[in-house]
């Protein structure tokens, strides 16, 4: 995006922890970040919605004309205080919506990343890029289910409970990512599989040979990308009010 590339050479780029970040921030450092599932602080696993690890977990990136700097949350009002219109906050999003809203599960009282930037963000006029695959959009108004949630207004939950945060960005899934990379239009035509294929789309890609020709390299040329793996914090301490800690696991 011209944005980001402007930015890049003369302003300021947050990216913020999540997976797809991991991937993002990959391609503009031009450095692999080994294990993209500890570059975030709360992930959803086969237990639900839980804490990563603190131990080995990778911080916010910040990249200022080019020199990059790490960073915890608290530190980030610091930037965020100097950023405006032409600088980009990237973040990932735990839910996105047909009508162009995207959403982030909150785990602490403070609301963590998002909660600490979304003021900086909507008042000094930060350029909001959201990175989420297709799988996260949901078939309803995150505004009508956000009031919903929170962290002491779930009964139950089988994994950590958690509130969400609406917010709105450039949205970027696979669809506006393949366009901007190659000219050619992506829309998706089904989802979901089985034995590696969880959580997948499946598209139908036109626009002319040179454009369609470029996506299916490209996306031919990701194919393989092993798991995301992730490791989550113990239960021995934990204060959420979660039902995995006292529900025995199936055998497998």
């Amino acid at each position: 995006m011209e944005v980001v590339q402007k930015a890049l050479k003369d302003g300021i780029i947050v990216v913020a922890t999540s997976t797809t970040t991991g991937y993002v921030l990959e391609e503009l450092i031009g450095k692999r970040i080994e294990e993209k599932g500890m570059f975030t602080a709360g992930v959803i696993t086969d237990r639900g919605c839980c804490t990563t690890d603190p131990r080995g977990r990778y911080l916010h990136h910040v990249i200022e004309k080019g020199k990059v700097i790490e960073m915890q949350t608290s530190e980030l009002p610091k930037v965020l205080a100097k950023m405006g219109p032409g600088d980009v906050f990237i973040k990932g999003a735990n839910a996105i919506d047909p009508f162009g809203a995207a959403a982030i599960f909150l785990g602490g009282a403070g609301g963590g990343t998002i909660g600490t930037s979304w003021g900086y963000i909507t008042s000094l006029g930060i350029k909001m890029i959201i990175a989420a695959g297709l799988e996260k959009l949901v078939p309803c108004s995150l505004a009508d289910v956000a009031r919903r949630t929170g962290v002491r207004a779930v009964d139950r939950s089988l994994g950590m409970p958690v509130g969400m945060m609406v917010v709105e960005g450039d949205i970027i899934t696979e669809m506006e990512a393949i366009n901007i990379l190659t000219g050619a239009v992506a829309t998706p035509i089904g989802g979901g599989g089985v034995d590696g294929g969880e959580g997948s789309r499946t598209f139908i890609i036109e626009g002319d040979e040179k454009s369609v020709t470029a996506a299916y390299e490209l996306l031919s040329s990701i194919k393989g990308e092993p798991p995301v793996k992730t490791r989550t914090r113990s239960c021995e301490g934990c204060e959420a009010n979660c039902d995995y800690k006292t529900r025995k696991p199936k055998e497998k």
